[in-house]
């Protein structure tokens, strides 16, 4: 048995109730797992109805939702079904993505190193995105931003968006839960959802998965598929986002009317196929090597599990999706 495995591995009971390791590798070799992810989706769509339930109860008070989490934490996708949830309800929506409002690269801060600063507040454009929702409170149109990542440049592209009565603005982004951009609005209107993704998966029946391993496999699938990033920027900006994550995000947590957690039981015997390749194409010489050690030697003790058998709504689809 390799070095730090399970000890005592748990024989499977035949239930879905999967909380370590070995139970999952168990329902993989079993041929189960079509049934596991099954239920880990129902699970987590029936979690995001019941928060859907409890905005729509208070639609009428309600005109902004915000929403917020770290890095990977499967803001978009939650966000777009939450608002296909209310739609649903008969509750109209606007999906309004903090990304858009970043200032142009130019102008965005830079840490003490002198690098660009992504995870800082006022990497958001706050007047313009003050203006647009002061225009969106008071029943004006306003002409939606796009930001092309790409070229760090924002544009416009004619989106015209207005704000009725009875629909409400759905605005995601790291920064969601920050008061100096909810002060924007008036509270007494606003809900306020923290996304996270924190595994209730166990190594084994005393140690903990890092959530933020867990994160970190998640973009550096996204950043190589949809970011052309070869996987050494994504280890080298690492460090810089959790700095920003520690400063900007976790502290406001306690804000939220709602917490979702987003990641789902199965997911990282499917992330182990798509992320070894990377891991193993690190530069020998880069600082991350210790930490691509550290994965692959945890990866190594997941059955891995196609992706094709992933959901096309699944909240998982974020990170692995290939682009066409």
């Amino acid at each position: 048995m390799p070095h730090g495995c399970i000890s005592t591995p748990l024989a499977y009971d035949g239930s879905m109730n999967v909380q370590t390791v070995e139970e999952l590798n168990e329902v993989i070799r079993t041929g189960r797992i079509g049934e596991y992810i099954h239920a880990e989706e129902e699970r987590k769509l029936a979690e995001i109805r019941a928060i859907a339930d409890r905005v729509a109860q208070k639609n009428h008070q309600l005109k902004w939702i915000w929403l917020a989490g770290p890095s990977s934490a499967g803001k978009t996708t939650f966000t777009r079904r939450l608002a296909a949830e209310l739609n649903h309800q008969g509750v109209k929506t606007h999906v309004i993505s903090l990304d858009n409002y970043f200032v142009n690269r130019e102008l965005t801060p830079k840490n003490p190193k002198g690098e660009y600063d992504y995870e800082h507040i006022e990497a958001i454009d706050l007047p313009l995105l003050e203006r647009h929702l002061d225009k969106l409170g008071n029943g004006n149109p306003i002409e939606m931003p796009h930001f092309k990542f790409l070229h760090g440049k924002r544009e416009f592209r004619g989106e015209i968006i207005r704000l009725e009565p009875d629909e409400l603005a759905l605005i995601e982004g790291i920064h969601g839960l920050n008061p100096r951009i909810t002060s924007f609005v008036n509270p007494a209107q606003a809900f306020k959802v923290y996304i996270g993704a924190r595994t209730t998966l166990m190594k084994d029946v005393d140690t903990r998965i890092s959530s933020t391993n867990h994160r970190m496999m998640r973009r550096m699938i996204r950043d190589h598929n949809y970011r052309g990033n070869p996987v050494e920027k994504t280890f080298t900006l690492w460090p810089s986002v959790r700095a920003g994550e520690d400063q900007w995000i976790f502290p406001f947590q306690p804000l939220a009317d709602q917490e979702y957690n987003s990641a789902l039981g199965y997911e990282i015997p499917v992330l182990k196929p798509l992320v070894e390749p990377l891991l193993h194409s690190l530069p020998t010489s880069h600082p991350g090597q210790n930490k691509a050690q550290e994965l692959l030697e945890f990866l190594g003790h997941f059955e891995a599990i196609d992706a094709s058998l992933v959901p096309e709504d699944s909240i998982l689809q974020e990170f692995i999706e290939t682009p066409h």
